[in-house]
């Protein structure tokens, strides 16, 4: 038990802060709310989170589905944020408003689960996909 609570201390004394001073992005993400307009073909979003996020390719992992007979090409990535910043879902649009690495910004990823909770995390680590072909 003392073991445990030590550990805890940790983790919120210094694990996580390092790990958040790592996130040095800015991100955006939404999520659908309303119903699709016909017209436009547009979802109504609300923003769910705005703040520190960091990208991670560990290794280069893609995909080439089939839809609509054009084929077209997934990269999958990670997107690291903040414990606690927000109940991320399936589906969540993230958006890299701002970056340190230049051509990230603007770069717009899927969300394809939520955080994978744990006792003892120092980020959210989040699967994204990005259409890039």
């Amino acid at each position: 038990m003392i073991r445990s609570r030590t550990l805890a201390r940790t983790l919120e004394r210094t694990m996580r802060p390092n790990a958040e001073s790592l996130m040095r992005d800015t991100v955006r993400v939404e999520r659908v709310v309303g119903t699709v307009d016909e017209l436009t073909g547009e979802a109504e979003r609300a923003i769910v989170y705005e703040g520190p996020a960091k990208l991670q390719n560990q290794n280069q992992y893609e995909s080439r589905p089939e839809s609509g007979g054009h084929t077209y090409v997934v990269q999958r990535s990670l997107v690291h944020f903040p414990v606690g910043s927000f109940q991320m879902a399936n589906g969540d649009l993230c958006t890299f408003v701002a970056s340190l690495a230049p051509f990230i910004v603007g770069q717009q990823y899927r969300l394809t689960g939520e955080a994978p909770y744990k006792t003892y995390e120092t980020a959210y680590r989040v699967y994204a996909d990005q259409i890039v072909g």
